[in-house]
């Protein structure tokens, strides 16, 4: 298992006033999911940022220009890394990310 910096990542967060609700693996949920985060594990001061697929162009905007300034105070690096998807399988507590282009 590879330690991830998920208590900079929530520093990050919750200084633009949003919460971590899950993690799995290398992903990191944030309440409402206008994004997920996913660690590099290459390069651990780097967090890839995808979208929701419903988040508009200008709460995008905002929420990277947020994001990249307080990660840069922490000397992280935020990459937009395209949008997802996510539904819950029928019948199941799963959920089935989809990531998109």
């Amino acid at each position: 298992m590879k330690l991830r910096p998920l208590g900079i990542t929530k520093d990050i967060l919750e200084s633009i006033g949003l919460n971590i609700t899950h993690t799995y693996d290398d992903l990191v949920f944030v309440e409402n999911n206008p994004f997920l985060i996913q660690f590099d594990d290459e390069n651990p001061s780097y967090l890839k940022i995808f979208f929701h697929a419903d988040c508009t162009d200008e709460a995008v905007s905002e929420i990277e220009k947020l994001l990249i300034d307080a990660a840069s105070k922490r000397d992280f690096s935020i990459a937009i890394s395209g949008r997802f998807d996510m539904e819950q399988k029928e019948g199941t507590e799963e959920i089935e990310l989809k990531f998109l282009k």
